[in-house]
């Protein structure tokens, strides 16, 4: 049975939640909104925190460590899922907190975690500068803290507590989900689509530029073949019937590059079918006559000009 405390953190801007004896569900608080951006806390002899947030997120994370049963011994492993910004930002400034905390990160992720220029760079380019000031700019990591971690290779916590690393990528090449071994539990990252509490349509998450459809549905198929009983999402928070999530997941990554697919045939440029999967996702929600929230139509759009690329990249391979 799944224990869920909900407790204020010191700052009593955010909620920390405990999903059950081991684990913790930590609202980021993003730009100052709950629920779209998670980070989980694992409590063993040694604690793990698997992702982060932005960079502007790392005082509300820190808070909530603190508030929970980890406080004493704090974080011993940090484990950025990829390095996007809303998953590695806080990164550096966590790190610096927790001095002796190794930090672990897919071998295509090291580069951009010890310096996030091109990060920074290309993420500004997608966003905006004033919303990239919102997130704050990640801090450099010393590189001899940044280790590796491979597929399948395990970090033992203590207490009978045994994380599996396993690649999944397809959002991006770099891309990592855990295994909490014999709990059914897996932390998924962006493996995943999102669904925000506050607007609970699934949407593919396929960002530029790496956004391979192939090794995102095979990741999948990979989380299903393992019979997982719930998934841990950053985009957000715990959904329990996780295969036939998994088997939506897959589904709907069909349905939303075809849906472009169409609409690109057809001449649309990529605003308008950013406009009118929008419309179709506001009305997926029955009796929803609200206006849909500017993360979600953030969410939209970067999974659009994501799904553009990689048609793109793919219609040039097959030409040459």
């Amino acid at each position: 049975m799944n224990i869920v405390v909900w407790c204020t953190s010191p700052s009593g801007d955010s909620l920390l939640t405990k999903i059950d004896e081991r684990t913790y569900i930590i609202d980021t608080m993003s730009v100052g909104r709950p629920g779209v951006v998670a980070a989980y806390l694992i409590h063993g002899k040694e604690n793990a925190l698997i992702d982060m947030g932005y960079a502007s997120s790392s005082p509300t994370v820190l808070k909530d460590v603190e508030a929970s049963e980890a406080s004493a011994e704090g974080v011993h492993y940090l484990l950025p899922t990829h390095v996007h910004l809303d998953h590695s930002g806080a990164c550096a400034a966590i790190a610096h907190h927790f001095a002796n905390a190794a930090i672990r990160v897919h071998p295509k992720g090291e580069r951009h975690l010890v310096d996030p220029t091109m990060l920074w760079e290309g993420a500004t380019k997608l966003f905006g500068a004033e919303l990239m000031q919102l997130y704050g700019k990640p801090q450099a990591l010393n590189g001899n803290r940044v280790k590796a971690i491979y597929d399948n290779e395990k970090i033992m916590l203590g207490n009978g507590l045994v994380l599996r690393c396993i690649w999944t990528p397809g959002h991006a090449s770099h891309h990592l989900s855990y295994e909490l071994e014999g709990t059914g539990s897996i932390f998924t990252g962006d493996a995943v689509g999102i669904k925000y509490p506050a607007f609970p349509v699934l949407i593919p998450t396929t960002p530029p530029t790496s956004f391979n459809l192939e090794a995102a549905i095979t990741s999948l198929q990979r989380l299903k073949q393992l019979r997982p009983k719930r998934l841990l999402t950053p985009h957000f928070g715990v959904i329990p019937d996780a295969v036939s999530s998994i088997d939506a997941n897959i589904q709907s990554l069909h349905d939303w590059i075809a849906r472009i697919r169409e609409m690109v045939r057809s001449g649309s440029s990529s605003e308008l079918i950013v406009s009118n999967l929008t419309e179709e996702t506001r009305h997926e929600i029955a009796g929803f006559n609200g206006d849909v929230p500017d993360y979600v139509r953030l969410s939209i759009k970067v999974s659009v000009l994501g799904a553009i690329g990689y048609m793109e990249h793919a219609e040039r391979h097959l030409g040459t």
